[in-house]
């Protein structure tokens, strides 16, 4: 444990100040933490390493086999390189000493030897010899993957005021140490807009993020997080101690505001929709106390690829019954599967500009047709809506639509009940479907824009790319020029339309939206009370009146610092 304080700057992702012991997260391709283990323990985690081990040596014996059958004998001595590693006591005896002697789990002490050798890897003078620092980085790899599956120890193991530390952490990751014992977040990389600082603000987690190199926090050292100032501060004196009492306490404090069942109208009575986005199942139940109106936004994905495989069809019936049951008379808009950069996929993850949304499911149509079965299967239960993301082509919609028609027929060949009038509606969130999605109203019966990715595809800013971020900004001339766009070519159509971004989260950005003429947004229930009473003191002719004026400025500056001298900086 360190004596001397040291404070870590990084990027405010999700507002609260926490203290507690940190929790290293080691690779973040497995998820393994960092912790002490009981002496009673110590043979159970030696024998855990060891079946690693041993897993391992089978897998890549089999491999050395079917490259022998296929290739040839002399390509199969690439995986005796492997093989070695794993008979070298300077490597495998040295891990075990380590969980004996240090009492640590064995991801820590994998992570403690490997460190060793890679530094060593590096100071060689031999380029061959630093190239074989890769076989190690494999190995290494492997044998966390086989420690996952081979009975990894309980997260309960976790202290009660655990403070997550890591590079990278899944938003999937987060929910699942969602209890009290998980008090705050900190990470190398991402940022305010990526999903794991969305999931953060949902779960009202405390987080900061795109942080210095975090190397130096050791596990288990107490920690302040000052997530309202993007501040990490290590091993704090016992005067800051004292000095952020008082706002952890007001942290701990601060309820979730209720919400008021009357509906929602603006100064001048014009009449706003006002849903909830959830992530998980398990979040229903908080909209539905809180009194929403809706549920405007299901980020399927997350709850999809929880268990890190492909789920069958009668589960995914079960989930999404269980939603809409607990949803009871709410609607729920189910956004099928959208695998992005930061989401865990069963097959590894793809890229923002890749194989993602409607694309995914389009080449994986097989879990695509097993998700739209369930979703009628289930709409027996409950208000039904579906949502395809990503969508970019009226060719990738008639050939969604072509499935679904497809499912139907399946579904009444069978004699399985489901709802015919579930209203199907396309993402609006890549710049094709902003110039285009007149042209594909006539095959939907509603829309939702996603801010977070349009912004990001139109500007060119990657937004879980700390570097670019400050060029990230939904007042940018082009963003609201596009939103007006996308207003002027659907108000015609009729059809509704919901925004359901981060944008719309935000009560500056959120009455420039109003401005622009949408009257239905959906945002994550922490932030439905201030956009709530944002709608309930502003006047909607008014804010249309500033829109038209925003449309003729230049600077992002300029026209975000005009909202808010109009809005009034209590929405901010």
């Amino acid at each position: 444990m360190k004596d001397s304080e040291k404070i870590i700057h990084g990027v405010v992702a999700s507002g609260g100040v926490t203290m507690g012991h940190a929790v290293r997260a080691f690779d973040p391709q497995f998820i393994s933490f960092n912790y002490k283990l009981r002496l009673s323990h110590v043979d159970e985690e030696s024998d855990r390493f060891r079946r690693s081990v041993e897993k391992s040596r089978q897998q890549l014996r089999r491999m050395q086999q079917q490259l022998q059958k296929r290739k040839g004998p002399e390509s199969s001595f690439l995986i005796d390189a492997h093989l070695l590693i794993l008979q070298d006591k300077l490597f495998v005896d040295r891990i075990n000493e380590k969980i004996r002697d240090e009492q640590i789990n064995a991801e820590w002490a994998i992570q403690k030897v490997s460190d060793e050798l890679f530094e060593a890897y590096d100071k060689l003078q031999d380029e061959y010899l630093r190239e074989r620092r890769g076989d190690l980085d494999d190995i290494v790899r492997r044998l966390l993957h086989n420690l996952q599956v081979n009975a990894q120890p309980s997260f309960k193991k976790l202290p009660y005021d655990a403070i997550l530390v890591g590079r990278a952490i899944p938003p999937s990751i987060l929910f699942e140490l969602r209890s009290q014992r998980v008090v705050g977040l900190v990470t190398e990389t991402g940022s305010p807009l990526s999903h794991t600082a969305i999931m953060a603000r949902s779960l009202e987690i405390p987080a900061v993020m795109a942080t210095e190199d975090l190397s130096g926090i050791s596990p288990g050292e107490q920690l302040i997080l000052d997530g309202d100032s993007g501040l990490v501060i290590c091993s704090p004196s016992p005067q800051k101690i004292e000095e952020y009492k008082p706002r952890i306490k007001s942290t701990k404090r601060s309820p979730r505001s209720t919400v008021a069942a009357a509906p929602i109208v603006t100064t001048d009575r014009v009449r706003i929709s006002l849903g909830a986005n959830i992530n998980f199942r398990e979040e229903v139940n908080a909209v539905v106390s809180s009194g929403c109106e809706s549920i405007g936004l299901y980020r399927t994905e997350f709850d999809f690829f929880r268990d890190g495989r492909q789920p069958d069809e009668e589960s995914l019936v079960g989930d999404y019954t269980e939603v809409l049951k607990t949803a009871k008379k709410t609607p729920v808009t189910f956004r099928t599967i959208d695998v992005g950069i930061d989401q865990k996929s069963w097959d590894g993850v793809n890229s923002n500009l890749g194989v993602r949304g409607l694309r995914f499911c389009l080449e994986n149509q097989d879990i695509f047709r097993t998700q739209l079965r369930a979703l009628y299967r289930a709409s027996v239960h409950g208000k039904t809506r579906i949502l395809l993301p990503f969508v970019s082509t009226v060719d990738d919609l008639d050939t969604a639509r072509e499935i679904i028609v497809d499912v139907r027929k399946d579904l009444d060949a069978k004699g399985q009940p489901y709802d015919a009038n579930i209203p199907i509606g396309v993402m609006i969130e890549t710049p094709a479907a902003a110039q285009t999605c007149d042209l594909m109203a006539s095959r939907v019966d509603f829309f939702c824009l996603g801010t977070n990715d349009l912004i990001q595809y139109y500007l060119v800013v990657d937004r879980s790319d700390q570097s670019v971020m400050h060029l990230y900004n939904p007042f940018h001339p082009a963003i609201l020029r596009c939103l007006n766009q996308v207003y002027l070519l659907l108000e015609p159509t009729g059809k509704p339309i919901t925004v359901c971004g981060e944008m719309a989260a935000d009560p500056p950005s959120a009455a420039v939206l109003l401005g622009l003429g949408f009257t239905s947004l959906s945002v994550s229930l922490p932030a439905f009370v201030r956009i709530q009473q944002m709608i309930r003191r502003v006047s909607f002719s008014e804010l249309r009146d500033l829109a038209r004026q925003l449309l003729r400025m230049h600077k992002p500056k300029d026209i975000e610092e005009r909202v808010r001298a109009t809005v009034g900086t209590e929405t901010s």
